[in-house]
Formats: structure tokens, C-alpha cells, sequence
């Protein structure tokens, strides 16, 4: 629900589905045993045990968080676990302990190396979150894709054509149609062949570092309910104060954040915002007026509520 509080939808309830589908027919474990199989001083090796990806990002950035308060920084790679929803919930785990987050995964191959037309990398995903003092955080999270998994899955749940210039069918052309793209097309990366470079780095650094399954190696999410997922991941937090007295990095940032905003504007558009501001408005906004969903949504949370004999009569589902 985090995800759907700063409005990054693609990532929320919305797979909240196919995470139970998963661990029914065995692909995720639900009570897994997660290991530190390489434990030294400021970095560390685990293995997820097959688990949620939202469980194993959490211990795995618990412990480097753990690492940098003791010794300044901490980095953890974890493999074998899964789909880990938004980078930047684990980046912004470090910030309350006036720490520097850093979150990074590798996902199934569904890009296609610049200039092919066959997926062989993920859009893999990296965060950075930095605290400042009065202001809200610069958080820097996105993916190596121009577009998501999760916003095909949107614009076919809710009948509408894809962005455009962000899908490729799996002839290589570019398309509208979600289900084209699902029926083995791939994204396209941001920035051409620098996105490209980019979630090649990324996979490196979280499946090498892990001794994890590269891209191509790992299963699809949705089609193969009953394989784990195998996703891999590197979390870094960094201690500021072992640098740089905190309090002055935070009120430095303050003032960077104003001079960033105090930049002349071009015709049209009314503010500056910094990385992540978007997102920290949106939660405000929706904790105190709620999160929209989907009607078809609320339908199979209400399904998946009753199959599970959970009591949501606490719960106010509002049509707006």
C-alpha cells in the first residue's frame, strides 16, 4: 500500500494477485528462512529462501542499515527472492537514521539490447533517497524502461492503449496494444542505448554480486506461478555522519533544494520539483483523502479478501 500512497499505482495493490497466485502454486515461499550465507564487516551475502520480494528487500536493507550504523556503510546482496515492488520504499528505509539509500534489483528479461528486437534484460530498477532537513527528501527512483509491466497490465485491465513510443510486439515493432506487448513483446529503455548500458550495470551488480540468476535465466512472473523468481538484489545505506555532520548535510540539501527551485521557469510550466516530490505530495494527499482504485480492482481485493476469510467491514470502498 506504500506504493499506492505515493502514487506509483503499477506497483501497489494492484499486484497484490498475482503475489498470492505465486505463493499457492508454489513459486513464492511465505515463511521463508532467510540466511546470511557471507557475513564482514560493512557488506554481507543472503540468500532470500525463495521469499516475497517485499520480505527479502526488507531484511536485506534491515541489515545494511545494520552495517552502516556500526561501521559507516553497509552493502547487501541478496538472491533468490522476487519481485520486490518499488525500489525506492527500500532507498528510503536508511532515512530516518540519517543514512544515504541506495536499492537496486534485477527483473526478468523484457528489453531487448539496443538495436535487437528479442527481450535479454530487465528494466531493471534503482533508488536513491537522501534526507534533508525541513524539506521532503530527494528520492530518485525509477526504472531502465520508458514505460512498466505494470502500466501494460493498467491499460489492459482498464482497455486503453499503451503509451506511445514505450512498447515493442515480439517482431520488434512498436505498438498501442497491451496485449501485443504481453504476448512476448519487450519496453524500450530509457535514453536509448544508456538505459540499455544502465540495466546491464544494475543486473550486474545484483545478480554477480549475489551469485543470482541473470535476466534471462529468470522466470516469468506471471506464466510460471509455480518457479521461484530468483530476483536478486544489492542495498546500500551510507552512515552521513561517519562523512559529514548530518545536521549540516541535511540543511545543505534544504538550501540546494531551494536554489534548484528557485530556476527560472519556461513558458507553461508553473514549479520546479525535485526528484521524488511528486510522490511525497501525492502520499499527504491520499492519507488524508484516500486512495482511488479501479472498480475492477476493488472487485478482486474484495474476492481475494473473502477467499482468505479476511473481515474488511473497517474498510470504506467509496465510488467517487
Amino acid at each position: 500500500m506504500s506504493a499506492n500512497l505515493r502514487g506509483v499505482d503499477t506497483h501497489g495493490v494492484l499486484r497484490l494477485k498475482g503475489y498470492i497466485d505465486r505463493i499457492k502454486n508454489g513459486g513464492n515461499n511465505p515463511a521463508p528462512d532467510i540466511k546470511i550465507i557471507k557475513d564482514e564487516k560493512m557488506y554481507a551475502v543472503m540468500d532470500g529462501d525463495n521469499s516475497l520480494g517485499q520480505v527479502g528487500g526488507y531484511a536485506a536493507m534491515t541489515a545494511a542499515i545494520k552495517k552502516a550504523n556500526e561501521y559507516g556503510i553497509g552493502i547487501v546482496a541478496m538472491h533468490n527472492s522476487n519481485h520486490y515492488g518499488v525500489a525506492g520504499y527500500y532507498a528510503m528505509m536508511p532515512l530516518q537514521y540519517d543514512m544515504i539509500g541506495i536499492s537496486m534489483t534485477n527483473v526478468l528479461a523484457c528489453m531487448a539490447p539496443s538495436g535487437g528486437t528479442k527481450p535479454k534484460l530487465g528494466n531493471n530498477p534503482v533508488s536513491f533517497a537522501f534526507p534533508a532537513y525541513e524539506k521532503p527528501p530527494v528520492v530518485l527512483d525509477f526504472a531502465t524502461s520508458k514505460s512498466s509491466w505494470g502500466k501494460a497490465l493498467i491499460s489492459k485491465q482498464q482497455k486503453e492503449p499503451l503509451p506511445e513510443d514505450c512498447f515493442m510486439d515480439s517482431d520488434g515493432n512498436s505498438t498501442l496494444d497491451p496485449d501485443k506487448f504481453l504476448s512476448g513483446g519487450t519496453l524500450l529503455p530509457i535514453a536509448g542505448y544508456k538505459g540499455y548500458g544502465l540495466a546491464l550495470i544494475i543486473s550486474m551488480f545484483c545478480c554477480l554480486l549475489s551469485g543470482g540468476k541473470f535476466d534471462m535465466e529468470l522466470p516469468h512472473l506471471y506464466n510460471k506461478l509455480n518457479e521461484p523468481g530468483e530476483n536478486s538484489f544489492l542495498m546500500v545505506a551510507i552512515k552521513i555522519e561517519n562523512f559529514t555532520a548530518a545536521l549540516d548535510f541535511k540543511k545543505r540539501l534544504d538550501n540546494i533544494i531551494t536554489l534548484i527551485k528557485d530556476t527560472p521557469l519556461i513558458e507553461g510550466v508553473d514549479r520546479i520539483y525535485l526528484p521524488g516530490e511528486k510522490e511525497y505530495e501525492e502520499e499527504q494527499k491520499r492519507l488524508k483523502f484516500g486512495v482511488p482504485l479501479s472498480i475492477s480492482l476493488i472487485t478482486d481485493l474484495l474476492k481475494i479478501a473473502e477467499e482468505a476469510k479476511v473481515n474488511i467491514s473497517q474498510y470504506n470502498f467509496l465510488k467517487i
